[in-house]
């Protein structure tokens, strides 16, 4: 296959630890970020002062959201837009997309939003305690599209720790989320045309509940009704990126432009917010569900899939970092195209081509060693801004679906999701490895892949960590 090398220039800043400064008695799951906050917030008003949770003026606020930029860009803390990165597991079910972001579907789109699913102010509506209207408005300008979102959630209990909502929608979204930021990717996209996400358009509803303790759990659950189209590329435009067209987005499926589907969905979080449990070492784990095998779903698209996700970080010596991420999904059934799981490129296996492994089972590992200046911080395991050496090493399986030309003969004998791992051997994991070099404000990665492809290594330069 040809040779290529990805260059990525992105805008969001790199840490070794994510949000591991929590070790006081402050709440993880009430990190404000910037843009939920009304303008009295932001600014420090006495009023503001005397309603909200804190007397934190409007500086130090800002100086303390600065700060957490440093440590985990400009997606993975929350502090710009709460987004996926910084919310329930099930954020995702509806649509996720930056309220400003460009991409080779919209284009430019400019909105304005009020966050769903967060857990960082009190607030009232119609003089009801605890009723939070939320939803977005706003326009592509290469759609030529209006879309919007409209939802309403209120909070249960003296602690404040059951939520409920529900939201209307019409919106773009994307499956992508997780391989790299949704504001870096919309930097890379704008300044050199390398849009690593592929999107679709949402139509629909869904209601959805979320519970928390004080610091360490958290769970869900939705329901949604969905009708899912697929979307075509609007735009070449890019700054610095002529040379380099854009991809075309792909369709929702290969045998159907649209496809209605009808979801129930759960998700269980272990610390997800990555408190330290010691002065050295953090985990965090999650595992979820998505189930369409209903007769609500269409047809040729009933299926249920699940994931799962294993977080470890360990300083194991003044200044060096230990960071491994480990994944696994299984699927059963006939999920859509932009439904299945796919490896290779950004976010996953560094050194392969962009989604070249797809399965309906799928392994995933990121093994990552950093070499830096301990920092005489409490939580904070490398100092901010001194330049540390990175290692890494990602392995990857999945098990390709059966190919079906007729669409027909998609209802076939219905598997189990796990069924597919019973073929995996070690020996059929693919390796990429690979080095860098950062600041915690940049970051430079060269990845080979080990065992297929070319030789010639994959070029990386970016500013969100991997995970």
């Amino acid at each position: 296959m040809g040779r290529s090398i990805f260059i990525i220039i992105a805008l969001s800043l790199l840490t070794p630890v994510i949000g591991f400064g929590q070790q006081t008695g402050e709440d993880p799951f009430k990190r404000d970020p910037i843009f939920s906050k009304s303008l009295e917030e932001l600014f420090g008003s006495d009023q503001a002062k005397m309603e909200g949770e804190s007397d934190t003026s409007g500086a130090e606020e800002a100086q303390r959201a600065v700060r957490r930029l440093s440590y985990s860009g400009l997606d993975l803390g929350g502090d710009i837009e709460a987004g996926p990165y910084y919310s329930n597991e099930l954020y995702s079910q509806y649509p996720n997309l930056p309220m400003i972001h460009f991409n080779r579907v919209n284009g430019l789109f400019l909105g304005i939003r009020k966050e769903r699913m967060q857990w960082y102010r009190s607030s009232s509506f119609l003089n009801i305690e605890q009723i939070r209207p939320h939803g977005f408005i706003g326009y592509g300008t290469a759609s030529k599209e209006w879309e919007y979102a409209l939802g309403v959630e209120k909070l249960i209990g003296i602690n404040k720790r059951l939520m409920v909502g529900g939201e209307f929608h019409h919106a773009t979204s994307t499956e992508d989320y997780h391989r790299t930021g949704l504001i870096e990717n919309s930097l890379t996209s704008f300044f050199a045309s390398y849009d690593f996400l592929d999107y679709h358009e949402m139509e629909g509803f869904g209601l959805y509940t979320v519970y928390r303790t004080q610091r360490w759990y958290e769970a869900a659950f939705s329901y949604n009704r969905d009708t899912f189209r697929s979307l075509e590329r609007n735009t070449t435009y890019s700054l610095f990126g002529k040379a380099s067209p854009y991809r075309l987005n792909p369709p929702v499926d290969r045998f159907s432009d649209e496809i209605d589907l009808d979801r129930y969905s759960f998700s269980f979080s272990f610390n997800p917010k990555n408190v330290l449990l010691a002065d050295r070492f953090t985990f965090a784990a999650s595992v979820g569900a998505e189930l369409a095998d209903n007769s609500s779903s269409d047809e040729n698209y009933r299926y249920n899939k699940y994931w799962s996700q294993l977080k470890f970080f360990y300083n194991f010596e003044p200044g060096s970092v230990l960071r491994w991420r480990i994944k696994a999904g299984g699927i059963s059934g006939d999920a859509p195209d932009f439904k299945q799981f796919y490896l290779g490129g950004i976010g996953t296996l560094r050194g392969s081509p962009y989604k070249y492994f797809r399965g309906d089972n799928m392994l995933l590992s990121n093994l990552e060693i950093q070499f830096g200046r301990s920092s005489n911080r409490p939580g904070v395991w490398m100092r901010d801004y001194n330049m540390h050496i990175l290692l890494f090493l990602d392995s990857g399986w999945t098990k390709d679906p059966e190919f079906v030309s007729d669409p027909e003969l998609l209802n076939g004998p219905d598997e189990n999701a796990t069924s597919g791992f019973s073929s995996f051997k070690f020996s059929d994991l693919h390796h990429d490895a690979g080095f860098g070099l950062g600041t915690g404000a940049f970051r430079f990665e060269i990845a080979w892949p080990l065992k297929e492809f070319d030789t010639e290594p994959a070029l990386w330069i970016r500013f969100n960590p991997t995970f």
